[in-house]
């Protein structure tokens, strides 16, 4: 499968029309990270949507052959008879990179951005907060952020922790999207400390809810595990699957600080890739219509 490949300018110049399928955006910063294009094309395909690879350069002595063919190489690396998806390659000289990024997701209604651990850090752009908050803040979109990336592993099997938080839904959506676009399956994974009758009703709940977020094509799973710990179950549970998506806390940094989150014990401590998920302001990333 081909892609076509412009300027900043043209892309934005293009018209819309009012079918337009979801857009996955995949910015390329200083590097890059091979598991993680391969997860925003994945997440692409499953919801049948168009990938947006912007490849922004912050120097322009780096304008080179090399350089700028980083996102045609992925595309032309990745993009064969097994994987259809739409794909643009954006390329653009900047000195303001996260801000570039975040007009194109503004002027081109993108739902979803994908992150790579690879991420640089805001200097200099005058913004505050990390890429992802600042990506959801100024473009209302849904945010993904890729670390431990397995470089070179394929995936066959996802795991969706759900406790009911406000990013919950969104885990479900993205890890369905890239188990169908990986023809993998998912297991949604709900833990407690008991497990009585209110308990169960609660988990059976919560996976009738994610199921009626994805599509019968995808194959899913649950599992309702009583455990004193769930960032230790979680963990554990980790080990048997190739990639873990989870949402984002949703207490405060201080509070985060003093007690822990659940979110980032599994991120440190999982030994597979870890996608961390949070809601946007917009309608969001969904399967719907798709």
């Amino acid at each position: 499968m081909s892609h076509d490949e412009g300027s900043l300018r043209e892309f934005l110049e293009r018209s819309e029309t009012p079918d337009s399928p979801p857009r996955i955006l995949y910015p390329i910063f200083s590097s890059h990270d091979n598991f993680t294009f391969e997860t925003a094309l994945n997440i692409a395909e499953g919801v049948e949507g168009e990938l947006l690879v912007l490849d922004l350069l912050t120097d322009n002595s780096l304008r080179s052959a090399e350089v700028t063919s980083i996102g045609r190489k992925l595309l032309q690396a990745h993009l064969d008879e097994d994987h259809t998806v739409d794909a643009h390659l954006i390329v653009e000289e900047t000195d303001s990179p996260l801000s570039t990024a975040i007009t194109v997701a503004q002027q081109r209604h993108v739902q979803l951005v994908v992150f790579d651990e690879h991420t640089p850090e805001l200097l200099g752009e005058g913004l505050r907060g990390d890429a992802a908050d600042q990506m959801r803040k100024k473009a209302g979109c849904d945010v993904v952020s890729v670390t431990h990336p397995r470089s070179g592993a394929s995936i066959s099997s996802v795991l969706v922790p759900l406790a009911g938080g406000e990013h919950s839904g969104l885990a479900v959506v993205v890890g369905g999207a890239l188990a169908a676009g990986a023809n993998a399956v998912v297991e949604i994974f709900h833990v407690t400390q008991d497990k009585d009758e209110t308990e169960a009703a609660q988990a059976t709940e919560l996976f009738d809810t994610a199921r009626a977020r994805l599509p019968e094509s995808v194959e899913l799973d649950t599992h309702h595990l009583e455990a004193p710990d769930a960032a230790e179950a979680i963990i554990d549970e980790s080990a048997h699957y190739d990639v873990t998506v989870i949402g984002k806390p949703t207490q405060s940094r201080l509070i985060e600080f003093i007690t822990g989150s659940v979110t980032k014990s599994v991120t440190e401590a999982s030994e597979n890739a870890v996608l961390t998920v949070q809601r946007g302001d917009d309608d969001g990333f969904s399967f719907e219509g798709h």
